[in-house]
């Protein structure tokens, strides 16, 4: 297990389970539990980190498959670690998703880049140069 004070977990809110799955594996091919409830889906990274996709209800209908959300400003950012940004980029416009903001560096020892998933998310990308 990781050490005391290490992210552990982490749960991503989401309108569909079945959209925010079909995104996830293929920009991160992040590989997901059989479905056991009808209110989450837990998924692991390759490197083997866990969370779960979390199925809210929207502000009109809690029915899954609702309309794409609007993206939505505020919250924790969560930067997933890749070995190529601007492919990545790339997947995540594949696969339904939108740029925020195109990839940059910062202090000259990494990338970075936004993109907002189908649920309305904020998201980031990071490589290590």
């Amino acid at each position: 297990p990781p050490p005391p004070n290490s992210f552990a977990f982490t749960s991503i809110p989401v309108l569909s389970l079945s959209r925010a799955q079909a995104f996830y594996s293929a920009v991160f091919a992040w590989t997901f539990r059989p479905q056991t409830s009808d209110s989450q889906l837990i998924f692991f990274t390759p490197s083997s980190v866990m969370g779960a996709l979390s199925l809210v209800p929207s502000p009109t209908t809690a029915v899954e498959g609702d309309p794409k959300p609007e993206p939505r400003a505020g919250g924790v950012v969560n930067y997933i670690l890749v070995d190529d940004v601007d492919a990545t980029l790339q997947k995540v416009v594949e696969a339904g998703g939108k740029i925020e903001r195109e990839r940059w560096v910062e202090g000259g020892h990494t990338e970075l880049a936004r993109f907002w998933d189908p649920e309305g998310n904020l998201g980031g990308v990071l490589k290590w140069l």
